[in-house]
């Protein structure tokens, strides 16, 4: 009989207790308090400390954030400024090669103009007026005639002149 009263007895406590564990969490979770472990004040020291870094944190980032944000807009302004003034490069680019080009063409018209009249004058007088010029005016001048007349000059031009011209001529005619 004993041990009965005894089992029922321990069954009785385990019953109960159990009810009332049960009950206490319910009540727990019903009121939130469930999982919340008991802080200690050096715990809540930290957390403010972590907290204070964090907000030093985030106004650093905005900082750093709206300084991108500028050197953005001046890059922008700065990539405008490179677009109008390459396009204006491209402008004087074009004109000079216009002009580069109109040079040429006059450059030739006279060289050619020269060429004849020197083809029309007599070699003995050719000669002496185109040994006064510059070696290049010479150059450009004898290759725009015609063989003969221009033999016919160099051949009463002197010696040393003609060889160097000769020479010019044929490193022109290489090329």
């Amino acid at each position: 009989m004993r041990s009965v009263v005894l089992i029922s007895l321990i069954t009785f406590v385990l019953i109960f207790g159990g009810m009332m564990l049960l009950t206490t969490n319910m009540h727990q979770v019903a009121t939130g308090e469930e999982g919340q472990p008991q802080l200690g004040p050096e715990d809540y020291a930290a957390a403010e400390r972590l907290l204070q870094d964090l907000a030093v944190e985030r106004d650093r980032i905005q900082r750093e954030k709206e300084k991108l944000l500028a050197l953005e807009q001046q890059l922008v302004v700065e990539e405008k400024v490179v677009a109008e003034t390459k396009l204006k490069l491209e402008g004087v680019i074009a004109q000079l090669r216009q002009e580069q080009q109109i040079y040429n063409e006059e450059k030739e018209k006279s060289a050619r103009r020269l060429a004849k009249m020197y083809e029309a004058m007599k070699p003995v007088q050719a000669a002496p007026i185109l040994s006064a010029l510059d070696m290049d005016i010479i150059l450009e001048i004898l290759t725009r005639m015609q063989e003969k007349p221009a033999a016919k000059i160099l051949a009463n031009m002197d010696a040393s002149l003609a060889a160097r011209i000769s020479t010019h001529l044929s490193f022109k005619g290489a090329s």
